[in-house]
Formats: C-alpha cells, structure tokens, sequence
C-alpha cells in the first residue's frame, strides 16, 4: 500500500496530480488538491514526475 502525501507549503494549486492520477487519488476541494482515495494508489508515481513544485511524495505505508 502507497500514501502520497501533499506539502502544502510547496504546491501552487497547478492540479496536474489530479489530471494525471490514473487512479482518482486526487481531488480538488474548494480550490485545495486533497488525497480522497490513498487505498487506490499503485504507487507508480506519476503524480510526483509531473509535480513541477516537487510538493507531493509516495510513501510506502
């Protein structure tokens, strides 16, 4: 099982993570991206390459 984890501090709100999750682990919630489905993360990371802020990291749980 995978947690990607948010740091709020660094994201920009860009939501390529929501867009690029194949698995609907992220969602936008007033305007702040959430992780609403971590028991569906795969862990492949896409989330982490496409984050140009470098604000998201998956965590083995």
């Amino acid at each position: 099982m995978y947690l990607p984890i948010i740091d709020r501090n660094r994201c920009t709100k860009c939501y390529f993570c929501v867009n690029i999750c194949p698995k609907d682990v992220f969602e936008v919630k007033e305007s702040e991206v959430e992780v609403v489905n971590s028991s569906l993360c795969n862990g492949c990371e896409a989330c982490v390459a496409e984050c140009q802020d470098e604000a998201i990291i998956v965590r083995e749980a």
